[in-house]
């Protein structure tokens, strides 16, 4: 992938990081807290349709080119909105510490 042209970054993104908290009874609850905003640039990969406990849902693969950001990890998503994307991986393409890629995918 090839950096990104000026102005080509121009979907802005919320980065949200998971919080795992135990409620009363003990059992664990995942929420997301925001970290704050960033440009992305989305470019689609593929889509499939697949089934999940007997129900059809389509899973779209996406690369987001973003600024360089250390903190990034897997465990991550980018939301707008109801979009959500989950970060399978993130990494800095060419070593510069310039670009950060993060292969996404996002369930509709």
């Amino acid at each position: 992938m090839n950096a990104p042209k000026i102005g080509e970054m121009r979907l802005r993104m919320s980065l949200e990081a998971p919080v795992d908290m135990a409620d009363d009874s003990g059992t664990m609850t995942r929420s997301y807290v925001a970290l704050g905003a960033i440009w992305v640039k989305l470019t689609p990969l593929s889509a499939e349709a697949r089934f999940v406990e007997d129900r059809q849902e389509m899973a779209i693969q996406w690369i987001a080119q973003a600024r360089w950001r250390g903190d990034v990890t897997s465990e991550m998503r980018l939301v707008d909105g109801a979009r959500e994307l989950r970060i399978a991986s993130a990494y800095d393409p060419d070593g510069r510490r310039r670009f950060l890629l993060c292969h996404c995918e996002e369930i509709a």
